[in-house]
């Protein structure tokens, strides 16, 4: 169908509807036919014909639907939407005021820190309390004990025993170096004392003890060791928490 000038034809121009369905009726077509045609539901072609635009999704849909359904009776389209936005003025559109927008994106922005800040403080708090009972229950386990001496564990009558006077023999002393080959959580404790407790470089680090030097690390994959002058190499083959021994007469994993 070609579009028309429905105003040189003296239609009449107060009612959009009214004029859509004096149009359609001319032209003998249902609703259902219209409908069929332009792919538009007969319950929203009805309620343009109605002025019920209420019932239409929107005031987009409402444009649409007019446009499309003069152009498939043979009006001119723009006409008609003319005439409609002049009985019907399109709404304004509501701008939301620019301070409610930044105060709106302002209060976002403060909960999200104040939710991170908390999160962070409480994963600071838990890690601080398992460190500290974790070395709590390894200063206990590894402090060493002195023996316990007696006249008569040691095999001697003190009353009746002869007074020798021999020269003291020297000490052997234990001499530890540890060396990470790249940063690394190390925990060392010689003869029952903690003597180092951080991230070891490669620099490395060396202590002495009498009796025994105890190492704890989460990765003795990237720590090598010398007991003695003698290179141990790697003091682990892979990741994993794992404490380790010194002593003068040897070196071992203990756990």
């Amino acid at each position: 169908m070609t579009s028309q000038n429905y105003r040189d034809s003296g239609a009449q121009l107060s009612d959009v509807g009214e004029l859509l369905r004096s149009t359609r009726r001319k032209r003998n077509l249902s609703l259902a036919e219209v409908a069929a045609a332009t792919r538009i539901k007969a319950v929203y072609l009805e309620a343009l014909e109605d002025s019920e635009y209420s019932v239409l999704p929107g005031s987009a849909y409402v444009t649409g639907f007019i446009r499309n359904y003069a152009r498939f009776l043979g009006l001119h389209p723009d006409e008609v939407l003319e005439d409609f936005y002049a009985f019907r003025p399109p709404p304004s559109p509501v701008v939301k005021p620019a301070t409610r927008v930044l105060a709106s994106v302002q209060t976002r922005r403060l909960r999200k820190r104040f939710v991170w800040t908390l999160l962070s403080v409480a994963i600071l708090l838990a890690c601080g309390f398992a460190i500290k009972q974790y070395n709590a229950a390894y200063d206990h386990s590894y402090a060493a004990s002195p023996p316990h001496l007696t006249p008569q564990n040691l095999g001697a009558n003190l009353t009746k025993a002869r007074i020798i006077t021999r020269s003291p023999r020297t000490a052997r002393v234990l001499l530890l170096h540890l060396r990470a080959t790249s940063p690394v959580w190390v925990r060392v404790t010689a003869d029952g004392k903690r003597v180092f407790q951080g991230l070891l470089h490669h620099h490395g680090r060396a202590w002495t003890a009498r009796a025994s030097i105890y190492v704890m690390t989460y990765d003795g994959s990237r720590v090598k060791a010398v007991r003695n002058g003698t290179r141990l190499g790697s003091i682990a083959a892979r990741p994993g928490l794992g404490v380790w021994s010194a002593t003068p007469s040897g070196w071992k994993r203990i756990s």
